[in-house]
């Protein structure tokens, strides 16, 4: 049933929508970067382990390099991280400002429903007694 409230419900389940995509891409990112992180930790481990066997201070340039993309790495974890949490919280705000709009939408439905009802016993009754 078509209620007053339709327009304004379609776009506030568009926004959650377009606000879960955004949550389920950057949590995939958090993902491709926490997995990036432990490979390079393995890396670095591995290089040091090898340079543990040689000459004290051996640090090669790409071991400096992996490290500052290790660096690089967890700043855009963490800015993931809080991107995540603040697409979270603004997902609960949308969801909290749909619900109102749902329950008008069903009260009206339901008194629209019962009005209905009412006539339809009105015109029986009215059918039975003439």
């Amino acid at each position: 049933m078509k209620t007053p409230y339709d327009d304004d419900r379609r776009l506030r389940r568009n926004e959650l929508d377009d606000i879960r995509q955004a949550l389920v891409g950057a949590e995939a990112q958090l993902s491709i970067f926490a997995g990036a992180i432990v490979d390079a930790d393995a890396t670095l481990r591995r290089e040091r382990e090898a340079r543990a066997a040689g000459p004290p201070f051996d640090i090669s340039p790409d071991a400096a390099v992996r490290r500052s993309e290790m660096l690089r790495l967890a700043r855009e974890l963490a800015r993931l991280e809080d991107e995540i949490e603040r697409l979270r919280a603004a997902l609960l705000v949308k969801f909290e400002a749909l619900r109102p709009i749902e329950t008008a939408s069903e009260d009206y439905c339901t008194a629209k429903r019962a009005e209905a009802a009412r006539k339809a016993t009105a015109l029986s009754d009215d059918a039975a007694t003439g």
